[in-house]
């Protein structure tokens, strides 16, 4: 399977951008500025036909869905008038550019119309049916396929006497097929007569020149001679192909730009099967310096998977297209009914057989998708699993710079206090030399005051680096019973501190409002702690991004309160409920829907992950609450967390 897919892959870089079937045209436009305002009165000849046709060249990279509206009303009006090379060559046209949106079974069709049409009126041009019948086989991996059409090329290659740069994409898919099934021998054959088309040709701009280059770049590139495959590529340019032997040399920066170039270019033409393989780079390339960014790719491959194996929709337009020319042939007049009722059986009967093969080919299709899914998911979970421990690792990191400060305090006393001992330890030795005992007496009082003290101190700098550790490691998803007043008090002054730690002039006022009637509750103090720190960090974010822009009159507040709702939740039990409101400048009310999905940030680019409050709605859910906003933009936030009193 693995080297199916590795060889599904190839093909579709190599055929991906082919369009030098119909010898695609530069792009003129004064030609089309021209010819377009009298497409409507032209003639319905030949001509017409042939402008057409030209026009569909000439949309074919730059509007694909302009060109299969050309290439059809070129088809359309040459069955018309029995012109049966200009209908070819719109069929050829047409079925190329619904490759491009990876329409196969519309392709398909345009070809086996186009092949009665070669073997009656225009046999020169069979060897151009088995060209582009290749090309979908190869994308679509249909390997076995591919082989049969190749064989068809070659049956005919010898004895053809038609167009001759019909014969120059035959050599370069035989180039390729042959360099991919690792027959290098038999690669270079036809490149010798590849290259004779190059001198008699070259220089001309058109398609297949580019694409010859890609086949050359492929044969030296199997060969391990990178830098002759690269010289080949750029003379396309072939971006992908640069891409891929970048990455295989371990120089990410250019893989990664030339990747991009390619899925930007394809990108716009909304062609799946091009996407695939450059969104597919970037995601591995991005997957261990950038895991959003690696995600991001990773979702476009797994979206452009689903849309290259999907025909659904395209036999869901066969049946729509089937009742349409039902309900034309019953409003025929009367007299016809027969007539019509047998073309209408014909008709079902046809594409009856034509469903059920292509729901036969659908099934093939899904069970490859299948397993590439399956792969793509585990990487998306890979990925995912490594954001979310990213976004931990950030919010510790907001955290150090808080605990630094907190825990600063409590080991001053500790110090000061053991110094303070060590100089009554002193004073109390001198006493009992003395026999000064109710001197050592009141010295041991003070003494054993200031053990006291120490401890209450080293137990609170214990309390800190636990708080500390239980963020950085795994959940144990136990729970156990935690004061949440002292919890969200902690989580607000290490929050406060982190974020002044960095910014030694931001200062804002702290306001809490805790129910001491709450006491205990069983939570994952671990994971609310993440929670309660996520929310501080944004609203301390939010209220320093007000203070820069408004300095006068304005002051940071951030408010935290907790509450016993008495009143039981839709689980039976009572809640609490804590509130955290901030005076920054609130949330876009075209955001505010979003706040909560993975991913999604009102942060600058660099300035936030988009998974804090994702990762926090999902911990609350899973303790069986309810986390909330409401914002009003301009004049702040207040975030609402509800946990089941358990």
């Amino acid at each position: 399977m693995r080297v199916a897919l590795k060889f599904l892959i190839i093909i579709m870089v190599a055929f991906g951008s082919q369009s030098g079937f119909t010898q695609e045209l530069p792009w003129d436009q004064h030609y089309v500025d021209s010819i377009l305002p009298r497409l409507a009165t032209m003639k319905g000849d030949s001509n017409a036909v042939d402008q057409l046709n030209k026009l569909a060249q000439m949309y074919f990279s730059v509007n694909p869905d302009s060109a299969i509206l050309f290439a059809d009303r070129g088809d359309s009006l040459a069955e018309t008038i029995n012109y049966y090379k200009g209908q070819v060559l719109c069929l050829v046209a047409s079925a190329l550019s619904n490759i491009t949106h990876s329409n196969w079974a519309t392709a398909t069709l345009k070809i086996n119309k186009a092949m009665p049409i070669c073997q009656q009126h225009e046999p020169d041009y069979l060897l151009l049916m088995y060209n582009v019948m290749f090309a979908i086989s190869g994308i679509k991996g249909e390997f076995d396929k591919a082989a049969q059409w190749k064989n068809s090329q070659l049956g005919v290659l010898g004895t053809y006497s038609g167009p001759e740069w019909v014969k120059w994409p035959t050599y370069m898919q035989l180039t390729i097929y042959y360099t991919n099934i690792g027959q290098l021998d038999s690669a270079r054959f036809y490149v010798d007569s590849l290259k004779k088309y190059f001198a008699k040709y070259g220089g001309q701009g058109i398609a297949i020149e580019r694409d010859s280059y890609m086949a050359l770049g492929r044969l030296a590139q199997e060969s391990k001679e990178n830098d002759l495959a690269l010289h080949y590529y750029r003379q396309a340019p072939f971006y992908i192909g640069m891409a891929r032997v970048y990455q295989k040399l371990g120089n990410r920066d250019s893989a990664i730009f030339y990747a991009e170039k390619e899925l930007e270019f394809w990108a716009k033409l909304n062609s799946p099967h091009n996407i695939i393989t450059p969104a597919d780079i970037l995601a591995k390339e991005y997957e261990s310096i950038n895991p959003t960014e690696s995600n991001k790719y990773l979702k476009i491959y797994i979206e452009a998977l689903k849309k290259f194996y999907n025909t659904d929709k395209q036999l869901e337009q066969f049946r729509m297209n089937q009742e349409r020319l039902e309900n034309e042939l019953q409003s025929k007049d009367a007299d016809n009914r027969n007539k019509i009722s047998m073309i209408v059986a014909a008709s079902i009967v046809i594409l009856l057989g034509g469903f059920s093969y292509l729901l036969w080919r659908n099934n093939r299709f899904k069970q490859k998708a299948n397993q590439k899914l399956e792969a793509s998911y585990k990487d998306l979970k890979s990925a995912q699993g490594q954001l979310i421990q990213a976004e931990k690792m950030a919010s510790l990191g907001e955290l150090t710079a808080g605990i630094a400060h907190e825990i600063q305090n409590p080991l001053n006393f500790v110090n000061n206090f053991s110094e303070v001992n060590a100089e009554l330890l002193q004073e109390m030795k001198q006493g009992i030399k003395a026999g000064n005992y109710p001197e050592v007496n009141h010295l041991a009082e003070d003494l054993e005051t200031n053990m006291e003290k120490i401890s209450h101190h080293g137990k609170r700098a214990d309390a800190i680096v636990k708080s500390m550790l239980q963020h950085s490691r795994t959940s144990s998803n136990q729970k156990e019973p935690t004061d949440i007043n002292e919890l969200a008090d902690e989580y607000l002054r290490l929050s406060y501190h982190g974020i002044r730690a960095k910014d030694k002039g931001f200062n804002a006022t702290l306001e809490t409002e805790f129910d001491p009637t709450i006491g205990e509750m069983n939570i994952i103090p671990q994971d609310i702690g993440r929670v309660l720190l996520n929310i501080y960090n944004n609203a301390f974010y939010a209220v320093a991004e007000k203070k820069r822009t408004e300095t006068e009159g304005y002051e940071p507040k951030v408010q935290v309160s907790t509450k016993l709702n008495s009143a039981e939740t839709g689980s039976g039990k009572q809640s609490v409920i804590i509130t955290v409101t901030d005076n920054g400048n609130g949330i876009p009310k075209d955001m505010i829907d979003k706040i909560f999905q993975p991913f999604f940030t009102t942060k600058p680019s660099g300035a936030g992950t988009g998974l804090g409050l994702s990762i926090s709605y999902d911990i609350v859910k899973t303790h069986g609450g309810e986390l909330s906003v409401d914002s009003t933009e301009g004049k702040g936030s207040s975030f609402t967390i509800q946990l089941p009193l358990v």
